[in-house]
């Protein structure tokens, strides 16, 4: 489930609304700092786990990875496979989590007695069962002639289970920034990818040649995209401006149409608003559909 879906977010920022070109009312977040953050990452978005105390939470996740390993996996299609490499897969992807790692960082985690056909296969199955959940590269118009790179973005199902796969717990994603920042990519990528198919859209990212990347890439088949940055805090947003607006300076020479919209999203720390550049600065828990 959403943020949304599970009552944590307004929805005061409609996805929707900012493909369509509409304007963005201020709105208040409220997400308590670092500590909040990690607690949503730890509790991921189980229907199962509403109501329920964040360890219990964290337990359902933890149950589920066990339920993949054992069994799932290998009804995907009837193959049985070794439970000790898919959870030494899985864990692999939750620590490249939100990154662009490609096969051979995996093989590297996995070691020389998998094959890469064997990695290949389990992954084949993973996202039959719907626990892996890549974000693939962005492709913009066929006449555009940036050069992008092609590599799909790493992404499990829910950020609780890489939570689980790499063992951590709320105090310790609050100490570590980095890994938090991922997840928390991770869940913000989630939640759009679930907002984008109510508008008849699809989620990508953008990496190209000249090593400019940007978060994500919410983009309809008419050809209307907004270009979306995450961060964790308030401090990181004149990053992500500048970001944005060399992407769309990029694009729009290039003859690309220009984003109906530009959006930084935050785990907190300011509320909901547009920037003196037009860019819409919106708190994960403002966000829906």
């Amino acid at each position: 489930m959403t943020l949304f879906e599970l009552g944590i977010s307004s929805g005061a920022v409609s996805l929707g609304a900012l493909l369509d070109g509409d304007s963005v009312a201020a709105s208040l977040g409220s997400i308590a700092g670092i500590a909040g953050i990690a607690d949503l990452l730890c509790r991921g978005g189980w229907p199962q786990a509403v109501g329920k105390t964040t360890a219990d939470a964290m337990r359902i996740a933890a149950a589920y990875i066990d339920g993949v390993c054992e069994s799932d996996v290998s009804r995907a299609d009837g193959v049985k496979r070794d439970p000790v490499k898919v959870r030494a897969l899985l864990s692999s992807l939750a620590r490249n989590e939100s990154t662009l790692a490609g096969m051979r960082s995996i093989e590297r985690d996995l070691g020389v007695d998998v094959s890469k056909n064997t990695i290949t296969g389990y992954m084949d199955a993973l996202r039959r069962i719907n626990i892996v959940d890549d974000v693939p590269a962005w492709h913009p118009a066929l006449r555009s002639p940036v050069k992008l790179r092609q590599g799909a973005k790493r992404h499990l199902a829910d950020s609780s289970l890489a939570v689980a796969l790499i063992g951590a717990d709320p105090e310790s994603l609050s100490s570590d920034p980095k890994t938090l920042g991922l997840l928390f990519e991770s869940l913000v990528l989630h939640d759009l990818k679930v907002y984008a198919a109510v508008s008849d859209a699809t989620v990508s990212h953008y990496h190209d040649a000249d090593d400019l990347e940007v978060d994500a890439i919410v983009h309809r088949r008419d050809g209307s995209w907004v270009a979306v940055e995450v961060k964790l805090g308030s401090p990181q947003v004149p990053e992500a401006v500048e970001n944005l607006l060399r992407l769309e300076r990029k694009l729009v020479d290039r003859g690309e149409r220009p984003p109906a919209a530009k959006l930084i999203v935050i785990g907190f720390g300011m509320p909901a608003h547009v920037t003196s550049e037009g860019i819409v600065v919106a708190p994960v828990d403002t966000l829906g559909i």
